[in-house]
């Protein structure tokens, strides 16, 4: 091959890989959570680089970022859970925020003003602004107290999908037979931790063997009905993004 093309063909590869590489980091957005805002200062005027501090209560693990030049901060990627914020900028009282609840697919908007003073005064911040709705789409999560607490026929965790809007069930009370918002069975889409789980060949011959998946594997899902985003795209039904449980600094176990 003349060396010319050689350099073609090597350039088209490169690109498609990291466009493959790319698209596979968006796709496993959707099993995560995402913290924004605007800090400002007690006049209303924006304070750039501000530092964000996430800290995962439960595992430790420390997520940091910088607030850009109109104020805005965005902090992509956060696993659900519990945090403890703080927003801090040199010449102002650090403000912290605790039991900051993340839960999958959230776009979680706190906006933070602080005010002049030293780094050693910190301020508590005790109640939390309302999660404010950025989306159209209509959703809801199925938590880890709903799992563990309600009754569920044969353990299954997809008895549960009934409790999202727009659920409808023929009979079974499983993921055989719920569907969404009058779409069909099979055009449901599930996903675990990111990653595709439902089976595209065949589906309807292997509903009773996809999606084995242990209740005591799922720490919470998100159940999409309609008007989801784009990065939703393997099918028109009902979009389930499922999480596993992690590890935490702390022994539990369960019955």
């Amino acid at each position: 091959m003349p060396r010319a093309g050689l350099d073609s063909f090597r350039g088209a590869f490169l690109s498609g890989l990291v466009l493959v590489l790319f698209a596979g980091c968006i796709e496993a957005q959707i099993d995560r959570a995402t913290l924004t805002g605007t800090v400002t200062d007690p006049s209303g005027a924006v304070i750039p680089n501000a530092k964000i501090e996430c800290l995962a209560e439960t595992t430790g693990l420390r997520t940091e970022a910088t607030s850009n030049s109109k104020g805005v901060y965005l902090v992509p990627g956060l696993a659900v859970g519990e945090y403890e914020v703080t927003v801090s900028r040199a010449g102002f009282s650090p403000v912290q925020y605790k039991d900051v609840l993340l839960m999958v697919g959230d776009t979680r908007i706190i906006n933070v003003q602080l005010k002049v003073g030293t780094i050693i005064e910190t301020v508590n911040v005790q109640s939390l602004p309302p999660l404010q709705e950025t989306s159209p789409e209509i959703s809801g999560v199925i938590n880890n107290q709903e799992i563990r607490s309600l009754p569920v026929n044969g353990r299954n965790w997809a008895s549960l999908l009934l409790l999202a809007p727009g659920a409808l069930d023929d009979g079974g009370g499983d993921q055989r037979t719920i569907r969404f918002a009058g779409r069909a069975r099979d055009d449901n889409n599930y996903t675990m931790d990111g990653i595709d789980a439902t089976g595209i060949q065949e589906q309807a011959h292997k509903s009773t063997t996809r999606l084995q998946i242990s209740q005591e594997a799922v720490a919470e899902y998100r159940v999409s009905s309609m008007l989801y985003t784009a990065e939703h795209g393997a099918g028109a039904g009902g979009q389930v993004d499922l999480v596993s449980k992690t590890g935490t600094n702390y022994f539990h176990r369960s019955l």
